[in-house]
């Protein structure tokens, strides 16, 4: 035995009741998994341990524990599941929004986010004009606006969720999806959580 499965790992018992492990890179590397942590749906994470250490990290009194993730930082890890595996994790910590994108609308100039998963599908859409008032910006291109959208997607999420709890949003003629326009006076209220710092790395690597 090169290392402990993560499957086999249920402490600390007193917090953590472990429900199913979403992914294990093996020995030496990191694993995931959804759990209870004091009653709180969570997502733990633990190295693996290797031949002079099965027991891997982190460690309490010789037994393997596993340690609890920001949940700010849930939507980032589980998007990269697979499909199965991400619709039982947005179950479990009850996650209502999760948007993938942007997608540009070059004629259009619109940013164009998507959640596949709802029912019916979720469709934000962010005009590259509101960005640019918003930020008092009027010379970045739809590309650089892209980018931007892109770097505070969680940011949006949230402004988009909340317009979409309240109801505003409208089901398309289709029926298939509803859909969600970010306004200016939407985004205003999260202006001072959006920076245009991206934009000069973005420059460097000659983005857009």
């Amino acid at each position: 035995m090169t290392y402990i499965k993560p499957t086999d790992v249920i402490s600390p018992k007193a917090h953590w009741s472990l429900i199913q492990v979403l992914l294990d890179r093996g020995r030496d590397n990191c694993a995931y998994a959804l759990g209870v942590w004091d009653g709180e749906p969570r997502i733990g994470f633990r190295w693996n341990g290797n031949d002079e250490n099965v027991i891997g990290n982190p460690q309490s009194r010789g037994l393997p524990t596993w340690t609890m993730l920001d949940p700010e930082i849930h939507n980032e890890i589980i998007e990269w599941l697979p499909a199965e595996k991400l619709a039982m994790a947005r179950g479990f910590l009850k996650i209502k929004l999760m948007l993938e994108g942007p997608t540009l609308q070059s004629e259009a100039g619109k940013l164009v986010f998507y959640d596949l998963f709802q029912n019916p599908m979720v469709l934000v859409q962010l005009a590259c004009k509101t960005l640019r008032d918003v930020l008092q910006r009027p010379q970045i291109s739809d590309s650089e606006c892209q980018l931007l959208a892109m770097r505070h997607k969680n940011v949006l999420t949230v402004v988009a969720g909340t317009l979409l709890e309240k109801g505003e949003s409208t089901l398309h003629q289709s029926g298939r999806f509803k859909v969600v326009e970010l306004q200016s006076t939407h985004v205003n209220r999260v202006s001072n959580q959006l920076s245009t710092d991206v934009l000069a790395m973005a420059d460097a690597s000659h983005w857009g």
